[in-house]
């Protein structure tokens, strides 16, 4: 007798085979048969759990293709299934994918609000409950409640020993440790660093490249220097894109620790010869999206007009009205490519003039002097003065490398950066200046943000134009807080802008750097018109500092919803 498979059985079969094709990984191959699926929904009458399961497995998928927003609006489809179906576990799936999408693009507040809600209908001490818990207390963690996090990482423990999940609870003690690298407690992470990679030695798992390094990083902290480069060297061969990046950086940090300079370069160089690769990559794979939503849509395009077109030969007035749509579909969408390809290209722009900013503070003459003045000191027996030297040298360099990666530092760290910069470049010169940083009391310079890498070329030109001729020079560099509006003046008493050469009075403090900063300038006005605006003036001769004053002006309200 044979046996014909009906339709509802024929959709299970297949929702079945796509959830297997996606648990092994097969992305793209589960993708299109859950959009085989749901398209058999919209023609046949099929149970609400099989089309919940599909858009879950299209959510999934397009999570695991790094497509957030598709994956959302699957999930958000998934949820109003759920509700209907009242079958707690899908919606706490559906919570569960949201909260961490969410998480992921940094939206933390929702995140929390739809772990929670999965949270509370997972089955106690279960394992899917574990696991919303864990991403729970690391969306906690990153929100900056770190209390509530901890709180949420010691239960999740509890439950892992409960359930015998072995590996679980090595993941849970490298979150704790973390948690307690973050709150600068360094022995409760080198414990649960150390039994994290204890679980996973008894698992025959492969190094934890995240673990080591947060155990490397304990122990240099704590003083156990050699200690925490024996971590950083085991897991340095395994380590890969990013993740060997900061393994890279804490070995340099660490060999200047130990006064190792010459390990510190080699470090240094392929952790900047890794990041140039990484930005390379990063690169290809926006292109390689871009290019791919194109073909796409240009494939889909294609066959709805063929669709269209079999379907309507004979109606002539609908074929016009249907052709009108897609030519507007298509503008629209190169429309949209072109946006999308010019943000790319100021972004670009964006990253090449902090790059030549960069280029312009740690330029290799600057470097070389550098290096040459502590050899000095240290031929003078000088030791004093030459590891307060090289201490400062290290910190602005430090500072420098950083605020190369950020689109925004605090007044702050700028204000530690110009101290580092102008101790240096006293004990440099052979004549020496004076310089004086004032900062307004009423400015919580931890909270103010400024673009990084924009006060540094002036001080520079200050030094090498405006002073060089003083016997008695000055720099002064005063910040203070008008309203809503930070104003910073660099003045020195130097001589000033020219009186013969009126329309050439910008040139006195113009130099590679000053071009930049004011390219810069322009760039970030475009995104945030009006923020920020450089006059450069001579000042009066009666005045304390005669010579050039660059005046800052930075409008905080343009950026206060933005950043917060």
């Amino acid at each position: 007798m044979q046996i014909v498979i009906g339709q509802p059985q024929k959709t299970k079969t297949l929702i079945d085979s796509a959830d297997l094709l996606l648990k092994k990984g097969f992305v793209e191959e589960s993708r299109s048969l859950y959009k085989r699926i749901i398209l058999e929904v919209e023609r046949n009458s099929v149970p609400d759990t099989v089309q919940l399961r599909a858009q879950l497995g299209m959510a999934r998928a397009w999570h695991m293709n790094h497509q957030l927003d598709s994956s959302l609006q699957s999930y958000l489809t998934a949820l109003q299934l759920a509700k209907s179906v009242k079958q707690p576990s899908f919606l706490t799936d559906v919570y569960m994918g949201i909260g961490v999408l969410h998480a992921q693009a940094k939206n933390f507040t929702e995140a929390i609000r739809y772990l929670e809600q999965a949270d509370s209908l997972a089955t106690k001490t279960s394992l899917k409950k574990l696991q919303i818990r864990i991403n729970l207390a690391n969306t906690l963690m990153d929100a900056n409640r770190d209390d509530e996090a901890l709180r949420y990482l010691k239960t999740s423990l509890q439950t892992a020993r409960v359930l015998d999940q072995k590996a679980m609870q090595a993941i849970i003690h490298t979150n704790l440790s973390n948690l307690f690298i973050k709150a600068k407690n360094w022995k409760a992470a080198i414990t649960h660093s150390r039994e994290s990679l204890w679980i996973r030695a008894q698992l025959n798992q492969p190094p934890s490249v995240v673990t080591y390094n947060n155990l490397g990083y304990a122990l240099t902290q704590s003083g156990e220097l050699n200690e925490g480069k024996r971590s950083y060297l085991y897991v340095l061969p395994f380590a890969q894109g990013t993740q060997r990046q900061q393994i890279l950086k804490n070995l340099k940090d660490l060999s200047l620790l130990q006064n190792d300079h010459a390990t510190a370069l080699q470090y240094f160089a392929e952790y900047d010869q890794l990041k140039d690769s990484i930005q390379q990559q990063e690169l290809k794979e926006r292109i390689a999206e871009i290019t791919e939503a194109y073909e796409n849509a240009e494939k889909s395009r294609q066959i709805q007009s063929l669709q269209l077109e079999n379907k309507h030969r004979s109606q002539q007035l609908t074929m016009v009205i249907i052709g009108s749509a897609l030519l507007t579909l298509l503008i629209c969408l190169a429309t949209y490519l072109y946006l999308k390809n010019e943000r790319v290209k100021r972004e670009l722009s964006h990253s090449k003039t902090r790059n030549q900013l960069l280029l312009a503070q740690l330029n290799p003459h600057f470097i070389f002097n550098s290096l040459q003045h502590v050899q000095h000191y240290l031929y003078k027996n000088d030791k004093e003065t030459s590891m307060t030297y090289l201490s400062n040298f290290a910190r602005l360099i430090r500072s420098t490398l950083t605020h190369s990666d950020t689109d925004w530092v605090s007044l702050e760290e700028e204000v530690e950066l110009l101290h580092h910069y102008l101790y240096l470049q006293r004990l440099a010169s052979h004549k020496p200046f004076h310089y004086s940083i004032h900062v307004d009391p009423e400015a919580d310079t931890s909270l103010i943000q400024l673009p990084p890498m924009l006060l540094q070329p002036f001080v520079e030109n200050a030094i090498k134009h405006g002073i060089v001729e003083q016997t008695d020079a000055h720099i002064a560099v005063d910040i203070r807080l008008a309203g809503q509006k930070l104003m910073i003046n660099i003045s020195d008493n130097g001589s000033g802008i020219s009186k013969t050469a009126p329309d050439r009075s910008n040139n006195l403090h113009k130099s590679m750097g000053s071009k930049l900063v004011s390219k810069r300038i322009d760039e970030i006005n475009k995104q945030y018109p009006n923020f920020a605006s450089l006059t450069i003036e001579k000042v009066e001769p009666h005045s304390v500092y005669p010579g050039t004053r660059v005046r800052f002006s930075f409008d905080l309200t343009k950026i206060s919803k933005s950043l917060s």
